[in-house]
């Protein structure tokens, strides 16, 4: 067997075997379209494995580019809490609250004199869960210090104050009323 008919023989093989496990949908190409890859017709669109490119024109060139998506915004109501979890004017409870499109958002209830104060759980600095530690809501990472009655900021390095839901007490329960996006 001469080198040429080797090398047939190997190629088909692995070829063969390319064919075997991708279930015949092996392609030596690739994507036809992607993002950053040229394209002819400015404003064309096209969709590829449920995303949306649409032709651009970027630093003189045309290139595809993912189409914006629209975040839809979700506001929901849930009960997180018994009204006898919380007896006591200043204890907090961290809970997750399940979000209908997956997962679960974090939310710090505080009851206060005035009610009930609920608020994100993560620190407007860099994103790290908050937890009661003294009188304070303090980040675990930078140490970050807020108001457990208002989210305001005590100590830094973050300058936001944590972000307030809508919390309410009624029929033995303590529901919050969350938005995404």
């Amino acid at each position: 067997m001469n080198n040429s008919s080797r090398r047939a023989f190997i190629s088909a093989s692995v070829a063969s075997f390319a064919w075997l496990l991708t279930g015949g949908q092996a392609s030596g190409a690739a994507p036809a379209i992607t993002a950053g890859s040229p394209c002819k017709v400015k404003g064309r669109k096209r969709t590829v494995n449920g995303v949306t490119f649409v032709c651009r024109n970027a630093k003189g060139k045309l290139v595809w580019r993912k189409s914006p998506t629209v975040v839809q915004k979700q506001v929901f109501t849930v009960r997180v809490l018994e009204s006898a979890a919380l007896l006591v004017v200043g204890e907090t409870k961290v809970v997750d609250v399940p979000v209908p499109s997956g997962g679960t958002t974090g939310v710090v209830v505080t009851r206060t004199d005035s009610g009930i104060t609920a608020l994100r759980v993560n620190c407007t600095h860099a994103g790290f869960p908050v937890a009661r530690v003294g009188n304070v809501l303090e980040c675990e990472l930078h140490g970050s210090q807020f108001e457990p009655t208002t989210g305001a900021v005590l100590n830094g390095p973050a300058v936001s104050p944590l972000f307030r839901y809508e919390a309410t007490e009624s029929n033995g329960g303590i529901y919050v009323t969350v938005s995404t996006a």
